[in-house]
């Protein structure tokens, strides 16, 4: 709170005439070097995510060479396709977030306004982005984890419990996915508000109280 006071008490300063050119630059280091600056915060997230999927794609590719058989060859490529898309949308994400504030310093206040409305738009992206990716990540994962256990065999069908009946081997299935689903989505609600919302928080209560000074 000590440096929230600093931040605002330089704000002020910065509307005195004539202008301080110290007052507006105290205001843009308190905000820059601040040790809970959301911004920085959240690029070492994102880091971190390009980071484990920098891991993840050289292990697949030594999958292909591990199952040669062009069946299990395609649906490798088609994990990877979706790490390498993740990959890139992180990337720009954090791209884009690091030029926003870079470029804004000079406006501290439209900087944070700027900065909120793409964090929140990549903040709804992110949540439905990984709804889609998640049925595609089990369906291709789960063809490249049988054919890892089972030496390179192929899925031919659905395993079923022999002692029930067909219905009730399905009714296992959809239960099992409802309840894998509704449980990815759980950590996925929990991953996302400490990946994006926690920092939009942070980001709302600095400009509010920036905002403070204009009324």
């Amino acid at each position: 709170m000590d440096e929230l006071k600093k931040l605002k008490q330089a704000w002020d300063n910065s509307f005195q005439e004539p202008p301080k050119d110290f007052d507006n630059q105290s205001l843009r280091d308190i905000l820059s070097r601040r040790p809970s600056d959301p911004v920085v915060k959240l690029r070492k997230s994102l880091y971190l995510e390009i980071g484990i999927i920098l891991l993840v794609l050289p292990f697949l590719v030594i999958v292909m060479f591990w199952l040669p058989d062009p069946y299990f060859i395609l649906n490798t490529l088609a994990l990877i396709v979706l790490f390498v898309s993740a990959l890139a949308w992180y990337w720009y994400n954090l791209r884009e977030i690091t030029l926003l504030w870079r470029s804004g310093q000079g406006n501290l206040r439209q900087s944070i306004e700027s900065t909120l409305t793409l964090l929140r738009f990549f903040r709804k992206t992110y949540f439905y982005l990984n709804i889609v990716l998640f049925p595609l990540g089990v369906y291709f994962g789960y063809i490249i984890g049988f054919g890892l256990g089972s030496g390179g065999e192929r899925i031919t069908s659905l395993l079923f419990l022999e002692n029930l009946s067909i219905a009730l081997n399905i009714l296992i299935y959809v239960a099992a996915g409802i309840v894998i689903f509704l449980g990815f989505l759980l950590i996925l609600k929990l991953y996302v508000r400490k990946l994006y919302d926690v920092h939009i928080r942070k980001l709302e209560s600095i400009y509010q109280e920036l905002t403070k000074n204009e009324e």
